[in-house]
């Protein structure tokens, strides 16, 4: 039996296996990929395509991006921007301005010193965020498919 054998077999077995890449480790994503390329290249690719990434979330429409924005909490996205460009980080500020307590409080986190680690696990954090507001019809950037073959 496969390691995909599973999210085939499910009706919506396609968006868990594009939901768990996305929330995954970089290594161990990438050893999961290895696998999966070999077991089922078409498949692997297509669910790669349809992984949101930190980059996307970044390049959001900005009503999507304060979606996100205020749904996460603000330490999360604090830390998850904390090495961007000065003007990629003030588009989040920007785009948390709906909601004052949250900017500020952003603002705040901005001037701790964060570990990569932390910078890491907030990005995912954040891309888990931007993926339950597109499963909702928040966000319409990166939909997955119900199944592969869309």
């Amino acid at each position: 039996m496969g390691v995909y054998t599973r999210y085939k077999r499910n009706p919506g077995g396609f968006r868990q296996l594009v939901e768990l890449l996305e929330s995954t480790p970089k290594a161990r994503r990438e050893k999961m990929v290895e696998v999966g390329m070999k077991e089922d290249p078409g498949y692997t690719q297509r669910a790669l395509q349809c992984m949101m990434t930190f980059e996307d979330v970044i390049n959001l429409p900005e009503l999507e991006l304060a979606e996100v924005v205020c749904k996460a909490p603000p330490q999360i996205t604090a830390f998850a921007i904390s090495k961007l460009e000065e003007s990629s980080r003030d588009r989040f500020v920007k785009c948390a301005q709906v909601k004052p307590q949250v900017m500020a409080a952003i603002r705040d986190y901005l001037t701790q010193t964060v570990s990569i680690h932390q910078i890491g696990g907030a990005q995912m954090k954040l891309i888990g965020v931007a993926r339950e507001l597109e499963r909702g019809g928040l966000v319409r950037t990166k939909r997955i498919p119900v199944n592969a073959d869309e």
